[in-house]
């Protein structure tokens, strides 16, 4: 015996006031009949009290109520549904006399059917003539929960799923764990998926949703077969083919094509991919579209050092209906939005030290979180020449500065020689140290580097070590303190022994200071090192430097002189300085443009057709990258990728007169450096402004993303939402704040095929435009995955479904017993009590 409720059992504490009564009761009577009487009446008033928990008696049940549920969906063969009648008529001929079973058939809905009924099912399937739309789904987690209700409570349960497992909607798990929970054992029964040739076209996916007038873009068609065929695909627009080709298909197993096409026309163009197959069972699955946002004319920052050297290229350009904007070595803009006026950046001979930190945080957050394009060019003020090193705008280029040297050029060794006096104490130092790892992780194995410090006195921090032994290298830069005074003529004295004794053919020493020194005779130190061929740059930092010194000691030292206000800009201006120290990461000589990768841009063009270069400057891959053109050395020329929202290109030779002359001189050169930087230029104009689509059911849920130029959440925004179906019929939708800068709306997409949707943030005068179009069901895909949870079951043969049964029990409600037993009782006591 079970209890619904326990709680009424404190009743059973009334017991202990009513035999208090009963002992100070004046009654007079007999003693035994007194106390029989209390007796029953006490043992009455547990019996209601008992009822009132509700007591059930549990009793064993061998009786069976067993389930069908058949899988209707387009994804089983006709013929496999008569299969699946006949077998349910052979399993319930097993049934027992009070054994019970019911027949029900899914697809988008659940349907309760009889034998008669699911035989003239089959047959209309058969014939072609059943409701596509009711088999355009096999939601079979959704089916097993909606049969929880439809079992009797006296009986076992069993459910059989006759099925292909082929689901369309969520994994089986979670409700077949709810209905096992509930007493539900369920068994799976095999049906065949559909044997007839079938073929789909399960996506067509382009590159980016968005595209410039002219760009060639890359659209990635799905197709799959179940059967062995070759099928003819064919890419339209705006209802005419624009290219076909054969294609052949291997049963069950999914065929990607590549398609690249030219978007000729600005605005919203829709791309549709159709297959003609020489045997196919339906026709609704054979084709699939996209839309893709195309837009005018792409604009253009450049930025050299020397601008005249560019014009030409720009012209070309221009001829090509792309907008370049040409600016000088201080050109790229302090403001972040000013930079977003552009569709992308090209850095074309611009060193990372005439670039402000913020200005290169600027740079990778502009192609990261704003989409937008950059390309570096070649040049002796590009990568790693130019202090790129290690930057935020290395950290969006694909191509880094590092590369193996070649072994027949010559060895470095270098010196560092750093002020470590009191005034450089903190952020000076801290910079002063980063600096020294750059410059010493750049260096090749065959090169040597030592680092000496100064403030009254010499400090050699770290002797003069190979640069395959970075760890120690590391390990004594770190050692770098600031304290002390400023004498540096010592410790050009200790740095020039050190490069003495050094057998490298090139030797190289860099000098940092803030401040300024005791006197001494420079001029002969200097003069005596380079009779030695060594060399000295220097840099100066701050305005209390020994500005005049210093450029001095790098004039007559045949080396480079810096100077910066800024310590951030110190890695950038070592890693410039030892990269130009090493003499080894420009190659010039004629070197062919090979093709090496597959990527739009290169679409009609082959090897041999695209113009030579004269010189390149040295990289080396990143993992992600995709290394487009190549030299024959192997050395990368042309590499692309994404990052974040953005792209990031790397040509590594140049587009002036002095490697690139044969690119501004071919017919080829024009054209493919327009498509070339369509292909990276930023395709929103919405930047700060994200959306996704996710759809549940016949509800669709849009949902925006808000920030501003620092990338901070904006809040409350004043949206202004146009929405409309194909036909242009408005259709409401809004959006309200549902996180911080995360908008949230929905809508309804029953019977409508396709939506256009604006977004416009009224406040900052942001426009989004979304396009929808509805695809065709997921049952026709041919691509859906067997669900492992019901392939996992157990699989009956149909005399066996109603044996194995494990016997279940039921509860039934004694309450009743126990209220007729208490006023039994109660009544018999009072009868005693009167006689």
């Amino acid at each position: 015996m079970t209890f619904g409720n326990t709680l009424s059992l404190y009743f059973i504490l009334l017991l202990i006031p009513m035999v208090w009564v009963w002992r100070r009761s004046l009654v007079d009577q007999d003693s035994a009949k007194k106390k029989l009487s209390l007796v029953l009446r006490l043992l009455g008033f547990v019996a209601l009290v008992i009822a009132l928990c509700r007591p059930y008696l549990k009793q064993e049940i061998n009786d069976l109520h067993v389930v069908y549920l058949v899988d209707s969906s387009q994804s089983i063969d006709p013929a496999s549904l008569s299969d699946a009648q006949q077998w349910i008529d052979d399993s319930r001929r097993k049934q027992g006399p009070n054994d019970s079973s019911d027949i029900f058939i899914f697809g988008t809905k659940v349907r309760k059917m009889t034998s008669a009924q699911l035989k003239q099912f089959s047959e209309q399937a058969i014939a072609g003539t059943t409701e596509s739309g009711f088999r355009s789904a096999t939601p079979i987690s959704k089916a097993l929960l909606s049969m929880r209700t439809v079992f009797p409570t006296n009986k076992a349960k069993r459910l059989v799923i006759l099925t292909d497992a082929r689901n369309t909607g969520a994994l089986s798990a979670d409700a077949l764990e709810t209905l096992s929970d509930e007493g539900v054992g369920v068994v799976y029964h095999v049906l065949d998926p559909l044997q007839k040739p079938e073929v789909a076209v399960a996506s067509l996916t382009p590159s980016t949703d968005f595209a410039y007038q002219g760009e060639m873009l890359r659209l990635s068609a799905t197709l799959i077969s179940n059967c062995d065929q070759t099928v003819e695909a064919r890419l339209l627009n705006r209802g005419i083919v624009v290219t076909r080709e054969e294609v052949k298909l291997v049963s069950d197993e999914q065929k990607v094509i590549n398609i690249d096409a030219e978007m000729h026309t600005a605005g919203a163009s829709q791309w549709t991919l159709e297959i003609i197959p020489k045997e196919d069972f339906f026709a609704s699955n054979n084709s699939a579209s996209t839309t893709i946002k195309v837009k005018g004319l792409p604009r253009f920052l450049v930025i050299h050092e020397d601008e005249k050297q560019m014009r030409p290229f720009v012209r070309s350009m221009k001829k090509q209906g792309v907008t370049l904007e040409l600016r000088g070595e201080y050109g790229i803009p302090n403001s972040f939005n000013e930079l977003l006026a552009y569709d992308g950046l090209i850095l074309a001979n611009v060193s990372a030290t005439s670039l402000s930190t913020e200005q290169m945080e600027n740079i990778s957050r502009y192609v990261t979180d704003f989409g937008g394009g950059l390309l570096m060019l070649g040049s002796e003020n590009s990568y790693g020449l130019g202090g790129y090193f290690k930057s935020p705008v290395e950290d969006v280029l694909p191509l880094t500065s590092r590369y193996e040297k070649e072994k027949q050029k010559p060895s470095l060794a270098m010196v560092l020689v750093i002020d470590k006096s009191g005034s450089m104490s903190g952020t000076p130092i801290a910079m002063a140290r980063a600096s020294a790892m750059a410059a010493a992780e750049l260096l090749s194995p065959n090169d040597q580097i030592a680092i000496v410090g100064f403030d009254g006195s010499p400090q050699l921090i770290c002797p003069l070590t190979s640069a395959a032994n970075q760890a120690s290298i590391q390990a004594a830069i770190s050692s770098l303190a600031a304290s002390g005074g400023t004498n540096l003529y010592p410790a050009m004295v200790e740095g020039r022994n050190i490069l003495q004794e050094a057998t490298a053919k090139i030797k190289h020493m860099i000098i940092l200071s803030d401040g300024q020194t005791r006197a001494a005779n420079f001029q002969s130190l200097t003069q005596e090192m380079a009779n030695e061929q060594m060399t000295i740059s220097t840099v100066a930092l701050g305005s209390g430097a020994a500005k005049d010194l210093m450029q001095q000691i790098a004039n007559e030292g045949m080396g480079r002189y810096y100077e910066t206000n800024d310590p951030q800009k110190m890695p950038q201006i070592f890693t410039k300085e030892t990269m130009k120290a090493s003499r080894s990461s420009i190659k010039e000589d004629l070197f062919n443009s090979l093709i090496v990768g597959d990527h739009p841009v290169l679409n009609g063009y082959a090897d041999g057709e695209l113009p030579f270069v004269l010189g390149y400057v040295m990289t080396r891959p990143k993992p992600t990258a995709q290394v487009l053109l190549a030299a024959e050395t192997g050395d990368p020329l042309l590499a692309i990728s994404r990052y974040g929202l953005g792209i990031g290109a790397a040509y590594t030779s140049d587009l002036t007169e002095k490697w690139g002359g044969e690119w501004l001189s071919s017919a080829t050169g024009g054209p493919f450096w327009a498509q070339t930087l369509r292909a990276i230029a930023r395709k929103e104009e919405s930047a700060g402004l994200t959306s996704k689509i996710t759809h549940d059911g016949e509800r669709m849920i849009i949902t925006a993303q808000r920030r501003n130029e620092r990338g901070e959440s904006v809040e409350l925004v004043p949206w202004d939402i146009k929405a409309s179906d194909e036909n242009g019929k408005e259709v409401t939708l809004q959006l309200t704040q549902n996180g911080l800068g995360s908008y949230q709306g929905s809508l309804s997409t029953e019977g409508i095929n396709s939506l256009n949707i604006r977004l416009h943030d009224k406040l900052a005068d942001l426009t989004k435009s979304i396009n929808w179009q509805r695809d065709y069901p997921r049952e026709y895909k041919l691509t859906n995955t067997t669900d492992s949870g019901i392939t996992s079951l157990l699989q009956p043969r149909s005399d066996s479904v109603f044996t194995n049964i494990s016997p279940t029990h039921s509860y039934k409600n004694a309450s009743w017993i126990f209220v007729l037993l208490g006023f039994s009782l109660i009544l018999g006591g009072l009868v005693i009590r009167r006689l």
